[in-house]
């Protein structure tokens, strides 16, 4: 049989504030294709399905749309929440559902078996659990951790492992080892207390994680991240992938091939001074509109006029803009401390909008709040004399 991993799809994300549900739909229009071209008998969506608990009505029309042409296309789907989705809000009762269709939220364990043509698969759908509202999983003493709930949940569920020769497991977790980026919600735990062993899957014939964004595998390859569809911060540079799976009827013969994801734009970081960002020809390909997301790390060692208006013209798609040359040209000299780099102010009432109005503000915005700030370090530095005529 044939697994295509999927995970994070955050429908209904905004990146810096540029809604991204066109390339999302993109990437739902790949894998239904996927499913009719590559013989695809099951989808797995590993969690955060929606960017939020309460997620807008056409991001809801997108999955909905999604699942009914998966399903029409010939698959059998099975999604999990995770920490961004509310579990109780996406898991629909099996009576409401196609048979062949899981979804799972709720924290109660559970397994199911899907029967395919090559025979029948035991499948875990772990929903993200958190260790407080899960706590009544933990067992032994101590605190709750993500790990001890984990536990908790496979060990009622494994009570059927005898169902099937082969096993999925479906989980929405952190696992030890792995690599974050910088658009993944924290689970919120200290310590070390959000991390989950990878051996805590052992005995499935495979295990589709979901939760950090970037494609990787954790101790062996039979269990691993397939990461974002599309990148959600500028940390995410690796090219992005799902993971076609393929398995015999015991579970054996398990190979796993990257299948790239072409939807979504890329994420690039330049770095220079403004004129060698103005005129660099090595940075002609990223003048393209919706091929990437950039942004720009000046190395001036002062603040420029408009950086970003002038910058706008020469790459429509610039969404951030920071300054690092003060830290760079301070770096190293006799009696200065090493720090962070100061934040210039354009970034810092940005960060300060943004947590306001919880979104980045509108390329209008953003050039009135430019302005502003120009204008007032212009008028701080205007001197004296000409002030008194």
């Amino acid at each position: 049989m044939r697994i295509l991993h999927t995970s994070d799809w955050h429908l209904g994300r905004s990146f810096k504030g540029v809604p991204l549900l066109d390339e999302q739909r993109r990437f739902t229009d790949q894998v239904v294709e996927m499913v009719s071209s590559e013989g695809i008998d099951l989808v797995v969506v590993a969690g955060d399905v929606f960017d939020r608990a309460l997620p807008p009505a056409e991001a809801v029309e997108v999955w909905y749309d999604a699942l009914e042409r998966m399903v029409g296309a010939g698959a059998q789907v099975v999604a999990i929440s995770g920490n961004h989705d509310q579990g109780e809000r996406i898991e629909v009762p099996p009576r409401l559902l196609k048979p062949g269709v899981v979804i799972r939220g709720s924290r109660t364990p559970s397994s199911v078996v899907l029967d395919f043509a090559d025979g029948p698969l035991l499948v875990a759908p772990i929903p993200f659990l958190d260790p407080f509202m899960a706590r009544s999983l933990h067992q032994g003493e101590g605190v709750a951790t993500h790990q001890s709930v984990v536990e908790g949940w496979l060990s009622v569920a494994k009570e059927s492992s005898g169902q099937a020769p082969r096993s999925l497991a479906v989980s929405h977790a952190f696992a030890r080892g792995g690599s974050a980026s910088d658009s993944e919600r924290s689970l919120f735990q200290v310590g070390g207390a959000e991390l989950v062993d990878a051996g805590v899957y052992k005995g499935f014939s495979y295990v589709a994680l979901g939760h950090l964004h970037s494609p990787q595998v954790v101790g062996e390859d039979r269990v691993a991240y397939c990461g974002s569809p599309i990148p959600y911060s500028f940390s995410e540079t690796a090219a992005k992938s799902m993971r076609l799976v393929e398995m015999g009827p015991d579970g054996s013969d398990l190979s796993v091939r990257l299948v790239p994801v072409d939807a979504g734009r890329k994420a690039v970081t330049l770095r220079g001074t403004l004129e060698e960002l103005l005129t660099g020809a090595e940075h002609d390909p990223y003048r393209k509109k919706d091929r990437f997301f950039v942004r720009a790390e000046l190395t001036d060692p002062t603040l420029q006029r408009d950086p970003m208006g002038k910058l706008r013209k020469r790459f429509p798609d610039i969404v951030e803009l920071e300054y690092v040359g003060r830290a760079i040209h301070d770096e190293g000299k006799p009696g200065r401390r090493q720090a962070e780099p100061e934040l210039n102010p354009l970034t810092l009432i940005t960060r300060y909008w943004e947590e306001s109005v919880g979104m980045a503000p509108t390329d209008e915005e953003a050039a009135l709040l430019e302005s502003q700030i120009s204008a007032g370090f212009s008028a701080s530095e205007v001197p004296a004399r000409w002030r008194c005529g």
